[in-house]
């Protein structure tokens, strides 16, 4: 057999191939070795049939020589994570058609309290305070972080001037939504809910201008939250706006909605400041009903500054109630007792 090259220019030590295109066993810059002799180059030699099969084992045609290709191609399909934070709509749409999702449509005025909710139960499910849930997944963790930033230094003893900050899209003419996925504690039953953090001046826009495209999405709802500051509605000199501002979003809703009319949750925030007044969620019920809405009112707390009233007070109650079943629908063709005035038809049976 012989040894290795002595040729300082060649590669064939550390390829299998000579440099000069000599055949390995016919070199003359291999000196050729006894059986037996200088087993420490025997050692080192390499097993031709050994480099011959990792070469044709390699993936693709080009054998993997000095200068080759070291890992093959990425496949195309390989997962990546989004541009976005949040998700898109045709995210949402594809996340709809894969499984059961609730889709939660939120309107309301700037400072009405919809991100101060969202961050607030983020935080309840993270400590595992979210009375009857649990948090199961998430596929927009780093969104909820960015918006949960600024109140994780909160302090009850000295808050701050503003626990959220004012929400703004990248992109003014979609909506981006934040997932969670739930596990129901009394049935381990799992919900997905995509909840969208919109700007207020998106429901400002449809109450002034009936700015209605970007609202769109609100179709395909199964509940709508309707925020409002539930300040106002109990401060005498600002009540009559309030109301007047939040009935005619429900009217704008009523538009949009075309003949669909999902459940709409009124949600008057800051209840650790005054309990919302009961005749003023009666009005709104009544306002609701008159478009065809079946409204109802759920107060939250989502940051409480009342030592007699926890952080997030009605925000799992509020969840709760989206996720309800609503009534089963009537039947298609009930059983009916004979009326003997009115018109009858009799069927005859053909005797053979």
């Amino acid at each position: 057999m012989r040894g290795p090259c002595e040729n300082s220019n060649c590669t064939f030590n550390a390829t299998g191939s000579c440099v000069v295109g000599n055949s390995p066993e016919d070199c003359s810059h291999r000196p050729v070795i006894e059986n037996g002799e200088d087993d420490d180059h025997e050692d080192e030699a390499l097993d031709e049939a050994e480099v011959e099969e990792a070469n044709d084992g390699a993936d693709g045609s080009i054998a993997t020589g000095l200068g080759g290709a070291v890992l093959s191609a990425p496949d195309d399909d390989l997962p990546t994570f989004p541009a976005s934070r949040t998700l898109g709509i045709q995210q949402a749409n594809a996340m709809m058609e894969d499984r059961p999702t609730c889709l939660v449509g939120i309107v309301g005025l700037a400072a009405a309290g919809k991100t101060a909710a969202l961050v607030s139960a983020y935080l309840m499910l993270a400590q595992g305070q979210f009375e009857g849930f649990s948090y199961a997944d998430s596929d927009t963790l780093r969104a909820f972080e960015e918006i949960a930033r600024a109140s994780r230094t909160w302090d009850r003893g000295n808050p701050p001037e503003q626990i959220t900050s004012h929400t703004t899209l990248s992109n003014d003419r979609e909506a981006g939504f934040l997932h969670l996925r739930l596990r129901r504690n009394s049935d381990d039953r799992l919900f997905d809910i995509l909840l969208p953090d919109l700007p207020g001046e998106w429901s400002r826009a449809l109450i002034d201008r009936t700015d209605e495209d970007r609202l769109n999405f609100l179709g395909a709802a199964s509940v709508i939250w309707l925020m409002v500051d539930g300040r106002q509605f109990a401060d005498d000199g600002r009540v009559a706006n309030a109301r007047y501002r939040a009935t005619l979003l429900i009217e704008r809703l009523a538009n949009l909605l075309g003949n669909r009319r999902p459940r709409i949750i009124v949600v008057p925030t800051w209840q650790d400041k005054q309990p919302f007044p009961q005749d003023e969620a009666d009005r709104l019920a009544a306002c609701g009903a008159g478009f065809g809405f079946d409204l109802e009112t759920v107060p939250i707390a989502s940051f409480s500054w009342n030592e007699e009233m926890d952080p997030g007070h009605g925000i799992p109650k509020l969840f709760a109630h989206s996720l309800a079943a609503r009534p089963s629908p009537p039947e298609f063709w009930p059983e009916t007792d004979r009326n003997d005035g009115g018109r009858q038809l009799a069927a005859f049976r053909r005797q053979p």
